[in-house]
């Protein structure tokens, strides 16, 4: 058996090609050049998120294959570590991949690919969201037709989004998904914006939370970012967020963001849900802008919660490449207000809590 130095070299023994997923912050397709980049260590992980490569490993049989795979293929979800210089952990690499070969080695390769992972500690579970969203992505990607749950929805869509009309409870998050990959369509992008502005606030919520993984049109991200001025519900405004997170930081986003936050001295409980999205899905809004992540520091700052909030956003954004240096550079600075400056002393000086 040929030396297995790499995940490349270990699907290439199980006789498979691969394509690469990021699921992480997003929902991102991985070049094949990325993926030997990572894969080999020669650059980071293009895509951290909590110091982990989220993986969706699309697996189908090659012609040299001896294992059974389903005419689709086999979707492995990798959680692989990354180390200090954001790349991955080779240790626990080569553990993951020593693991899978003496697994093939001990049932062999007939007894399937899907079975390989079993009890396997590198594997992670999307949640339902998410999965959903991989499969339109994949199905879109493939070509192929999309689901009745998608036709489901383009007919609760098209239809009279009045309160009386409950029939969106029997929708599935398949369909909603489906309609999401294709919002660049132009007679979807139009169902998508009469749904955010008309529809109940469960169908919003989840739509939005799969636009987050498409690059939208201007007409579509101005329809987003007017409903974001006027709406009250703060989760459905940190749904806004996400759906708006692969969009640039211009005045017309940037303004309504600043009108969002508000005060620097207050921040209530309502608030962390916009600032929790923008943390997670927008990082590289706040690197881009030395503002808009002062505000959100100063808030956490001023909030009477222990600095539990503070260490959390905190510990998010100094994980992320793009925000890291900014943060720091910001929380050094001799211009901060002194409730922030406390802040930032508390977290250099706390002495860790036993647990009983």
């Amino acid at each position: 058996m040929n030396k297995i130095e790499s995940l490349s070299d270990l699907f290439d023994m199980v006789g498979c090609d691969v394509s690469y997923y990021d699921l992480g912050r997003n929902i991102t397709k991985i070049t094949p050049q990325q993926a030997i980049q990572f894969d080999r260590k020669q650059q980071g992980y293009p895509f951290p998120f909590r110091q982990h490569a989220w993986l969706a490993c699309l697996l189908k049989a090659n012609k040299t294959s001896k294992a059974e795979t389903a005419e689709q293929g086999v979707i492995w979800f990798l959680k692989m570590p990354l180390d200090e210089t954001g790349c991955l952990n080779l240790g626990t690499r080569d553990h993951f991949i020593k693991s899978i070969v003496d697994k093939i080695l001990h049932k062999g390769e007939e007894a399937g690919l899907a079975d390989a992972l079993e009890d396997n500690p590198y594997v992670f579970k999307p949640d339902q969201e998410r999965m959903a969203s991989l499969h339109a992505i994949l199905g879109k990607d493939l070509q192929q037709e999309p689901s009745q749950y998608f036709h489901a929805v383009v007919n609760y869509l098209s239809s009279d989004l009045t309160e009386q009309n409950d029939s969106w409870q029997t929708l599935g998050l398949q369909g909603i998904a489906e309609l999401a990959v294709r919002a660049n369509e132009a007679k979807h992008e139009t169902l998508i914006q009469n749904a955010i502005q008309h529809a109940v606030h469960p169908i919003v919520s989840a739509l939005c939370h799969a636009l987050e993984h498409e690059m939208l049109s201007d007409t579509l991200q101005t329809t987003i970012i007017n409903q974001l001025q006027i709406e009250q519900e703060p989760l459905i405004q940190a749904s806004h967020l996400r759906a708006l997170s692969q969009s640039d930081l211009d005045n017309e986003l940037l303004l309504p963001l600043f009108g969002l936050l508000g005060s620097l001295t207050e921040c209530k409980d309502d608030d962390l849900h916009a600032i929790a999205a923008l943390a997670a899905k927008c990082p590289h809004w706040l690197s881009q802008n030395p503002q808009l992540l002062r505000i959100i520091m100063e808030k956490l700052a001023h909030r009477e919660d222990a600095y539990i909030a503070f260490k959390q956003i905190t510990a998010e954004l100094s994980q992320h490449p793009e925000t890291k240096q900014p943060l720091w550079t910001l929380l050094r600075s001799n211009h901060i207000s002194q409730k922030l400056a406390q802040a930032v002393s508390y977290l250099f000086t706390q002495t860790p809590k036993s647990l009983h």
